[in-house]
């Protein structure tokens, strides 16, 4: 059985007997494969064959034995970090619970035993914690979750991180790793960036009032998405309809009727990612360079400016989740989110349902679901990569085994709609998965951070189509960054 049809059976399985879906994040099939099923039989026989046949891992953990080794991981608690990747006991919660067995069991294979330590919510004090430790060459941390962006351009290109490809045991072309999202992320000569089944996306998605859509008579926005007619046209007619002045007095606030929101600015840029407009490409060396000055980018900017002047557009006054205005108010289509903060929607009374970030139009061929989150890193100085490079591959290898079914089982049957919809569109979203490589390197940086976020900076907040001279005020900057970028890496992979 392949890979496809495993997962296919497993999500029949999963709405047929409340069992788990296996999927795998390294998954490339087309979207016309992710939003359809094939029935299957689902007794015992079938499923057992679904187990027999799935690929086994190569390490040889007869023989190795690591003494009660240590390994240490830094983490940041945000994003998926902070419910779906640790667990230092069980405690009842299926999530949990079989994380802490994969670890358990990768412990007893190995003779380890796997430690975490916090960081905190930001990605500034992760540096704090990482960076001495590299200067001064000790041997601390093992593995690194880190953030969608903050310092993988400072990490990568100033020797902070270890070369992946020299991991033993590691086998980057098995079916629990994405090595081509891996490509995508690689600037240089090796790889620092590790995508696998461990780490677990953390796409935004767009998640719409059932109730609404059915209240202004609207199309059913899930056969929109099967029919590949979820497009940006779609998205900005069904908000602008959503648009209400409940009160009549002239003025749009928090009590009226609203079309789409989100709760910080950074949820708009997967507008861009979703409709194929990406900040960089790469030229024929295989560099990165500018690649946001469209007629694409331009019409985006139309867009939205266009959405903000007339208050489809909802900005809250913070970015606390206090001030946030909500599907669960009955006076908003769309609210945006990460898929992991379905644990923020769990007690909401509404009917509601989640969408991919909607295609540019019909002629573009796939959906795109921009993964916002971390990336796992090694840092430079470990002194035992069998170790590390073991572990990593067990870790992979068993997080398709039972923590993404489970991830699925509790995000589907626990956190939103319990119907085959959302079965769909969740495996529709992990095999869209995509990175924004700019972004992920330079999102922070002067000049090009502003081109990253300039469709809520400049359409959204100011409410300004005038993408041309906003783009040639960060140019020169932009491509400075860029240029240091490969002007430090190179010279970090000729000395490593």
């Amino acid at each position: 059985m392949n890979k496809k049809q495993l997962r296919n059976t497993c999500l029949q399985l999963a709405l047929l007997l409340t069992a788990s879906a296996i999927v795998s994040c390294g998954s490339s099939d087309k979207k016309n494969d992710a939003v359809t099923t094939t029935p299957v039989d689902t007794n015992v026989t079938q499923t057992q064959e679904v187990e027999a046949q799935r690929p086994n891992h190569k390490v040889p953990t007869d023989s190795l034995d690591f003494g009660g080794e240590e390994l240490l991981q830094l983490y940041m608690e945000w994003q998926g970090y902070q419910f779906y990747f640790f667990a230092e006991e069980e405690n009842g919660d299926v999530m949990n619970d079989a994380i802490y067995r994969r670890n358990r069991k990768v412990e007893e294979d190995l003779n380890i035993k796997i430690k975490k330590e916090s960081c905190g919510t930001n990605y500034m004090q992760q540096n704090d914690s990482l960076r001495p430790t590299i200067l001064a060459n000790e041997d601390v941390y093992d593995f690194i979750f880190g953030h969608c962006i903050g310092y993988n351009d400072t990490w990568s290109s100033e020797g902070y991180l270890y070369n992946l490809d020299e991991l033993p045991y590691v086998d980057m072309n098995a079916e629990w790793w994405n090595k081509a999202q891996m490509d995508v992320l690689r600037l240089g000569e090796n790889t620092y960036f590790a995508v696998n089944d461990m780490m677990i996306p953390c796409p935004y998605v767009i998640f719409f009032s059932k109730d609404m859509v059915t209240r202004l008579d609207m199309e059913d926005p899930y056969q929109l998405v099967y029919d590949g007619r979820w497009t940006l046209d779609k998205l900005t007619e069904m908000a602008r309809a959503a648009v209400n002045d409940v009160n009549g007095d002239g003025k749009m606030t928090e009590d009226d009727s609203w079309g789409i929101t989100a709760n910080e600015i950074s949820k708009y840029i997967s507008f861009m990612t979703g409709s194929g407009q990406y900040i960089t490409d790469r030229d024929a060396d295989g560099k990165i360079r500018l690649a946001l000055n469209t007629e694409k980018t331009q019409h985006l900017m139309e867009i939205f400016s266009d959405m903000a002047k007339n208050n489809v557009i909802y900005m809250p006054p913070s970015m606390d989740r206090s001030d946030m205005l909500t599907l669960n108010s009955d006076r908003l289509m769309f609210q945006m989110d990460a898929i992991s903060d379905a644990e923020y929607l769990r007690d909401f009374t509404v009917d509601f349902g989640f969408l991919p970030f909607p295609k540019y139009d019909e002629k573009q061929e796939d959906y795109i679901s921009l993964d916002w989150g971390g990336l796992l890193s090694v840092p430079c100085t470990i002194t035992n990569p069998e170790m590390i490079g073991a572990a990593m591959e067990l870790l992979a290898w068993g997080s398709a085994e039972e923590v993404i079914p489970t991830y699925y089982d509790t995000i589907l049957t626990g956190k939103l709609a319990r119907d085959e919809n959302s079965v769909k569109m969740m495996d529709l979203l992990f095999d869209t998965i995509t990175y924004e490589i700019g972004g992920s390197y330079f999102g922070f940086a002067n000049g090009f951070g502003d081109l990253f976020y300039s469709l809520p900076r400049l359409a959204i907040e100011k409410k300004s189509a005038d993408f041309s001279s906003f783009y040639q005020s960060k140019l020169k900057m932009s491509q400075r960054t860029i240029d240091k970028f490969y002007e430090k890496l190179e010279a970090t992979e000729s000395v490593n």
